[in-house]
């Protein structure tokens, strides 16, 4: 491919400006993507599985020692920027102040991201090792559905040991629905969601609805259209058909699974793709190409580096901006 990480990013940081702010690795990135690619190429799906989730896909494995990590970074060291794309968000997310209704959202691993709004901070689809450790400092989080490369068991019970509301349509959040202070309910919810709902939390108004995520699993994942103030943030998870999503207001940000829609690789193909299909039915401001170096996957789940941005390219033919974000990197 031949391409340095800032050519690559570079494209998508002058988009990303769409949201109000370019790429955070735009500016400083000198990894070339060939080389990462490499990298994930030679990790076995097993070794991740077992580096993220332990025996039995259920350890709490946020708390490895760093003599361990080290072990597993040296072993693949992929994994060492996994693991520094999280701290990267995660410091960046304290030292952020946010002003106005434009949110600052980071990308940190598939679908996953972090968002901040001037009274807020939430995940959505947030899958990491470390998801854990900022349980703490997390308002509440938002899971699309249940499956375990959009979310950890480990940071659920994290978030609902805290009594934290995790809106979702597989668990009761029994945490947050019986948080007593005081001898008294505290106002706070369990955050099982199934249908059209609507919430409103702190600063933001959550919708949530009901997709399907393939023909076998029907109405399994629950999209979220996310409002601050104006900001207009569209999650679909891994919606199998767009036209199952209805957003109320033009999406400023959709953050999208490009590759649901069949395979859709050969140029000829890209308008059955998601990725148009969506930007069609209900013209985002900004396409946000996702869920590709799955590491849970083989080939071809994984979705390499040039096909996001095959993504990104018939997003932009259409007339919408459109970034490929990496991990670590802040959106807007």
């Amino acid at each position: 491919m031949n391409l340095t990480r800032r050519g690559f990013i570079g494209g998508g940081a002058a988009l990303c400006a769409v949201g109000g702010r370019a790429s955070a690795s735009a500016a400083n990135a000198s990894v070339g993507y060939d080389a990462v690619q490499k990298e994930i190429d030679a990790l076995p799906k097993e070794a991740f599985l077992d580096f993220v989730y332990g025996e039995n896909m259920s350890a709490n494995r946020s708390g490895l020692s760093s003599s361990e990590c080290e072990t597993w970074y040296d072993w693949y060291p992929i994994l060492r920027r996994y693991d520094e794309a999280f701290r990267k968000v995660a410091r960046e997310m304290r030292e952020t102040k946010v002003e106005g209704d434009t949110p600052a959202v980071w990308f940190v691993y598939n679908m996953g991201v972090i968002v901040k709004t001037r009274k807020s901070l939430f995940s959505i689809d947030l899958c990491h090792r470390l998801a854990p450790t900022i349980a703490d400092e997390l308002d509440f989080a938002i899971i699309s559905h249940n499956h375990l490369d959009h979310y950890t068991r480990e940071f659920y019970r994290a978030m609902d040991g805290r009594h934290k509301t995790v809106f979702q349509n597989f668990e009761c959040n029994y945490g947050a629905a019986l948080n007593i202070v005081d001898g008294k309910l505290a106002d706070t919810f369990g955050g099982y969601s199934y249908g059209e709902c609507k919430y409103d939390v702190r600063d933001v108004t959550i919708r949530t609805y009901v997709s399907d995520h393939n023909t076998i699993l029907r109405k399994f994942v629950m999209p979220v259209e996310v409002h601050v103030g104006d900001y207009t943030i569209l999650h679909s998870g891994d919606t199998h058909d767009v036209q199952n999503l209805r957003p109320v207001r033009t999406p400023d940000m959709w953050l999208h699974h490009a590759w649901c829609w069949g395979g859709c690789f050969e140029r000829e193909e890209w308008p059955k793709s998601e990725t148009v299909r969506g930007i069609r039915t209900f013209r985002p401001r900004l396409a946000v190409v996702s869920h590709f170096q799955e590491l849970t996957h083989d080939k071809p789940g994984r979705r390499t580096f040039k096909e996001a941005l095959d993504r990104k390219t018939a997003a932009e033919e259409e007339g919408v901006g459109a970034v490929v974000p990496f991990w670590g990197d802040r959106i807007v």
